[in-house]
């Protein structure tokens, strides 16, 4: 069964996490068992690096399924996956989330870190004082947003930006964030 979600444990206690969530199966492609994946982040090269995909359907099972073919088309990308050959296969994993295998994205560069390692980062304000946890990441919009609960309930959305996020230190585990006004990031 899939878990809901990102993890939420902070990243400098706990391994690095072994899958990295890409996007979603947003339709069925063609007559051949093709889907398309839709990626969270459309500048990523996750789906053009990845050997295999791990999806969570909405029912709450998981398949981990490797991939035949792949090409990037307007919407994201469309995908040809082992064991899924027709319309009717294609359509059971419509809505599902979708991973790729940390392993198989290669080695980043000095400084570059995939999104999905903040989660669990300190939220500090340029004071330094401690404006919660991040989260996890929302994909809304043209760039993704942090999700900061600053542990009494409150939830801040801070865009991914130098403008709203000026410093990440993650050897020791913080990000300095300059959050919207109440207005507009206080959820």
């Amino acid at each position: 069964m899939c878990r809901a979600g990102f993890g939420s444990l902070h990243p400098l206690s706990t391994p690095m996490k072994a899958w990295l969530q890409a996007g979603y199966v947003s339709r069925v492609f063609a007559t051949h068992g093709e889907v398309v994946v839709k990626a969270f982040y459309p500048q990523s090269q996750s789906m053009r690096l990845a050997k295999r995909l791990r999806l969570c359907l909405k029912t709450g099972e998981e398949r981990i399924l490797a991939l035949k073919g792949r090409g990037n088309i307007r919407e994201g990308w469309r995908v040809l996956l082992e064991g899924v050959e027709t319309p009717e296969a294609a359509r059971q994993l419509t809505g599902a989330r979708v991973w790729v295998a940390r392993e198989e994205m290669g080695e980043l560069a000095p400084g570059e870190y995939f999104l999905e390692d903040w989660v669990g980062l300190e939220a500090r304000l340029e004071t330094g004082e401690v404006l919660g946890h991040v989260s996890t990441l929302l994909y809304a919009g043209p760039v993704p947003n942090l999700v900061i609960h600053d542990g009494g309930g409150g939830e801040w959305m801070v865009p991914w930006t130098d403008e709203y996020v000026p410093t990440l230190n993650m050897e020791e585990g913080y990000v300095v964030v300059r959050p919207l006004s109440m207005d507009e990031g206080h959820v």
